[in-house]
């Protein structure tokens, strides 16, 4: 009897101002984010698809009842059959945020663990597990071309923009770090472009310098 060849593991690893799509050994297909990172086989052995992300990643996962499909990040353990759902684990959210968009799957935290609907999202911190209904588009359009906010603080939005955009943003204020916008936005678009749209309906003002982008409140 042959010795079984070792499976063999690939980092994606998604820089600032990119993103990236892949198609994992079983068929299953795999958008990431900016900032992310992505392990997984070459191929696909025993009782289950296992693959480890860090940052966001939007999964359309083959149905294949025998071997579930896992996503492990940090202490967090999502479980599918065969759906399609977006992982956020990025830093600044202290925590995990699966946002599922059909199908079903099981989120495990410590010893916690849920079951998610469509239009469902968990959100795991320190070994606990919030459930409540969201907008789906608003945490999946990012892989369609689209920001999506929805009285999103501007200090969220920014984060993102950073990522996207590859600036700095410096907040005059922190107050300004709590005002909200709602709108869509194409992320084609050139960051100042982006910037004029949000300026259109909040009190506030861009200024860039080189990678850097200053925000200051209008008087």
């Amino acid at each position: 009897t042959g010795t079984p060849t070792k499976i063999e593991y690939n980092t994606i690893i998604v820089p600032r101002k990119g993103e990236y799509q892949l198609i994992l050994a079983d068929g299953s297909k795999v958008y990431l984010n900016s900032e992310s990172r992505l392990r997984f086989p070459t191929r696909f052995e025993g009782k289950e698809r296992r693959v480890y992300l860090e940052g966001e990643g939007y999964f359309e996962v083959v149905k294949d009842e025998a071997h579930p499909f896992k996503v492990e990040v940090r202490n967090v353990e999502v479980e599918v059959l065969g759906t399609s759902f977006n992982v956020n684990a990025y830093p600044e959210k202290q925590g995990v945020q699966t946002t599922l968009a059909n199908g079903k799957v099981r989120v495990t935290s410590g010893a916690k663990q849920v079951v998610l609907l469509p239009g469902e999202q968990a959100s795991c911190l320190d070994g606990s597990i919030d459930v409540k209904k969201v907008d789906v588009r608003e945490f999946t359009s990012w892989k369609d071309g689209l920001f999506i906010f929805n009285r999103m603080s501007l200090k969220e939005i920014m984060q993102q923009m950073e990522r996207w955009y590859g600036l700095r943003i410096v907040f005059f204020d922190s107050e300004i770090e709590k005002y909200t916008f709602t709108g869509m936005i194409d992320k084609n678009l050139p960051a100042e472009e982006t910037f004029k749209v949000i300026e259109k309906v909040v009190d506030v003002h861009f200024s860039l310098k080189g990678g850097n982008v200053i925000v200051t409140k209008l008087k």
